[in-house]
């Protein structure tokens, strides 16, 4: 199976029923397509101002997203993980207040792993396995939940979800105009 690429980008946001499909593995990293791509992501990742981005919040079923790697006393370095899938979590979590691009304005203390090991394709770095902590633990587990159909809001209790009802419905409405 080849990859397929949209050619265009569109932003979804919550209420748009990709956010909870699972993403297909890419078969072809280096191909000149995923690359194409992975450019276009890049730059809605810049429009939005984010941290990290996953495919389907393009519009794309894809196993790729962009996550921020914090280098020290400088600006973060955003790297491409294709078909990323956490190996390992600590039992150690993490809360702390998360947001998301596809769900403009809320922000909920969320538990997430302290330490991570991932394995994914790195571009320009080939298939690694590697450990990530604090911060960019919580991002690429952000992400990867994307590339599985899981938002962040799922992490929150019933009773706390319910009390976003009404915010959701403002977002799906205003946001996804289809």
């Amino acid at each position: 199976m080849s990859d397929k690429f949209p050619e265009k980008l569109k932003f979804c946001y919550w209420g748009n029923p990709i956010l909870r499909e699972k993403a297909v593995k890419v078969e072809n990293p280096e191909s000149p397509e995923t690359q194409e791509f992975i450019e276009k992501m890049r730059l809605i990742l810049e429009e939005h101002d984010g941290l990290g981005l996953a495919a389907n919040q393009v519009n794309c079923n894809r196993r790729v997203c962009l996550a921020a790697f914090p280098k020290e006393g400088e600006y973060p370095e955003m790297k491409v993980l294709i078909n990323p899938v956490i190996l390992e979590k600590s039992k150690k979590t993490v809360r702390r207040e998360e947001g998301c691009l596809s769900f403009p304005g809320i922000y909920k203390d969320i538990d997430r792993p302290g330490k991570i090991k991932v394995k994914a394709y790195i571009t320009g770095e080939g298939e690694r396995i590697f450990e990530a902590e604090e911060l960019l633990a919580r991002i690429i587990c952000h992400e990867v939940d994307h590339l599985n159909g899981v938002v962040f809001i799922d992490h929150l209790s019933y009773l706390s979800r319910s009390l976003l009802k009404k915010e959701l419905k403002r977002i799906a409405e205003k946001k996804n105009i289809l």
